[in-house]
């Protein structure tokens, strides 16, 4: 869904390693693991370009079961359920009710159920495929923009009573349910899944509402002139125009040898997942959705230097059906993301800056740790990161090309905390904008 808090708080939860591997406890881990059920809870914290401050909390109950209980020591827990609230000064709302069984009723399989309030004022439409590769413009202005800024800045001056000042954005109000079923294959390399999804879009154009703006005494109000989505529904470009429902079944499947899955030094990571649309289940939109997606890490002098190289590709396409407020979908099946742009994609570009029925994405990271500290009993590692992305949308299949990808690059300062969580400060550039975001995890 286009809710890139969504990410923000996602991964502000990183309270330790959540490997898609069967969990095997420690020794000293167990003995302090408690017996029957908790509750416990956290504030939430995220920054970026594209949500602004976003700030939240989550309270979770855990019920680890009892030591006679065989799966006492194979699980970090029996049930965990949590509540979330989370928003953002850029008018992003995320909130959430989670539950995940490990091994449901003692069997290998994996239980896991969201249900997801989504809001987000000003979700980001560049339009799709090669008219968003296009400099951006507006109707308003006859030049192309090269800085996002003076583009901004010149939608939002007054002419003739109007303002383009959303051109790009549009209100997206988008509640879900999402369940699935996971099992753990060939020795917890392998995991499958299985999923069900029941969505529903509402979509509120900004086109004719009042909007801010700036005229010859500074700021004020205007009628908000046509927006691109607006203009491209009139032309017939898009599909799910009116919202509506939008419900699908997932099929992935992962294998994973990454030595720690939070802060891997070495191994692979390979993805695929199917989204499949359909009205047999209640839904408007028939459409099948495939992504494919591949992450490795190397660590080439261990002895020297802890330097590790990152990297990851990936590849999605989907059918025409698919309605335009769920095209950014990328489902990763350990944490799906949105677009390309923004935060966990192409940094340096705005959230969805470029999607298309065709996407392809490539990240690099040469990820260097370069000291350590203990502080009040707590292990911290302190580590730069400078990177590259680089991506682009496609309008079909044949258009699949090694040109015209957009590229960004920047670096990160990110501080490991008992080496399981991650905090992470990143900048990134790209040819139009910058994007600066404060956040949790490695971006994959």
């Amino acid at each position: 869904m286009r809710i890139p808090a969504a990410l923000a708080a996602i991964a502000a939860v990183a309270l330790g390693p959540r490997s898609s591997r069967a969990d095997k406890l420690a020794p000293d881990d167990l003995a302090n693991k408690n017996d029957g059920g908790y509750v416990t809870g956290l504030p939430l914290f995220a920054y970026g370009t594209d949500i602004g401050l976003g700030l939240g909390a989550r309270v979770y109950y855990y019920w680890d079961g009892h030591r006679d209980d065989r799966r006492f020591a194979e699980t970090p827990y029996l049930y965990r359920l949590f509540l979330q609230a989370f928003a953002s000064t850029r008018g992003i709302q995320f909130h959430w009710l989670d539950l995940d069984a490990p091994r449901i009723f003692d069997t290998p399989y994996r239980i896991r159920s969201q249900l997801v309030y989504g809001r987000n004022i000003n979700s980001n439409y560049f339009g799709h495929g090669g008219r968003a590769l296009a400099p951006l413009a507006f109707p308003g202005s006859s030049r192309t923009y090269g800085s996002y800024t003076d583009y901004t800045h010149d939608q939002s001056l007054v002419a003739g009573g109007q303002a383009f000042t959303k051109y790009d954005q549009y209100d997206l109000l988008r509640p879900s349910w999402l369940a699935s079923v996971e099992r753990l294959f060939d020795g917890d390399r392998v995991r499958v899944l299985a999923g069900l999804g029941i969505t529903y879009a509402q979509i509120r154009d900004y086109t004719g509402v009042q909007v801010d703006a700036i005229d010859a005494t500074g700021d004020t109000r205007a009628i908000e002139a046509p927006t691109r989505l607006r203009t491209d529904c009139d032309a017939g470009r898009l599909v799910g125009c009116g919202g509506g429902r939008d419900d699908f079944l997932r099929l992935g499947i992962s294998y994973d040898t990454r030595d720690f899955e939070p802060d891997p030094n070495t191994g692979e990571f390979l993805d695929l997942a199917i989204d499949a649309g359909t009205v047999a289940l209640g839904s408007q939109y028939d459409y099948v959705r495939l992504m494919v997606a591949a992450r490795g890490y190397w660590s080439p002098a261990p002895e020297l230097a802890d330097l590790v190289l990152a990297g990851r590709v990936l590849f999605e396409a989907q059918s025409n059906g698919a309605p335009f407020f769920s095209m950014d979908s990328l489902p990763f099946t350990e944490d799906p993301r949105q677009g390309l742009g923004g935060h966990r994609t192409i940094r340096g570009f705005r959230q969805d800056r470029f999607v298309g029925s065709v996407m392809t994405a490539a990240n690099a990271e040469l990820r260097w740790t370069f000291g350590h500290a203990r502080l009040l009993g707590q292990r911290f590692g302190f580590m730069v990161t400078p990177f590259v992305d680089a991506g682009r949308p496609y309008d079909s299949l044949g258009e699949l090309s090694p040109r015209n990808w957009r590229t960004s690059y920047g670096g990160a300062f990110r501080v490991s905390w008992n080496l399981a969580t991650i905090g992470t400060v990143d900048y990134g550039r790209s040819s139009e904008d910058t994007g600066f975001y404060v956040n949790f995890n490695h971006i994959f």
